[in-house]
């Protein structure tokens, strides 16, 4: 069964007006041993493989795919993908149905609250069960949400979907 993914940013320097703007913030140590976290732990899913990974162009979300690939055993190809910095759950739906059919795990790396709110979305009933219920209030920095995606990309909707967990760190 195929794997998508779906991650925060880990914790961000603060948001200051600078010439060069949000999409500089870099990680803060703290965010720098979530991102390791986030991938000591994706090493013990056993994810199929090849594995693909979009990243927002935000330097906070190249750190934290970074950080998860540097401290994972995983090995992935990285696409930046500018759409992820806005990204809309349309977006997130486009990016995910035109995946190609032999990627068989997708780790979106994007920002809150479109991860967030995409997730709750694919999530629905599962959202009640203790192991999700903490997304309610809202999605934790560095949590990353695991869905099995059983038929084709093309496919993913909230009622084609299982859930499988969701890794804090």
């Amino acid at each position: 069964m195929r794997r998508l993914l779906l991650l925060r940013h880990a914790e961000a320097v603060p948001h200051v007006l600078t010439e060069k703007g949000d999409r500089a913030r870099a990680l803060t140590p703290k965010g720098q041993e979530q991102a390791a976290s986030i991938g000591r732990q994706l090493s013990t899913l056993d994810l199929p493989s090849p594995i693909r990974i979009l990243c927002s162009p935000a330097i906070r979300t190249r750190q934290t795919a970074q950080g998860v690939l540097a401290t994972s055993d995983t090995a992935a190809s990285l696409a930046i993908e500018d759409s992820l910095y806005s990204a809309t759950a349309a977006d997130l739906y486009g990016l995910i149905h035109a995946t190609p059919e032999t990627v068989e795990s997708l780790l979106i790396v994007g920002h809150n609250p479109t991860i967030g709110d995409f997730a709750c979305d694919l999530l629905g009933p599962a959202l009640q069960s203790a192991r999700f219920s903490t997304l309610y209030r809202s999605y934790p920095l560095a949590g990353l949400t695991v869905l099995g995606v059983p038929g084709q990309w093309l496919d993913v909707r909230p009622s084609t979907i299982q859930p499988i967990t969701l890794l804090q760190p």
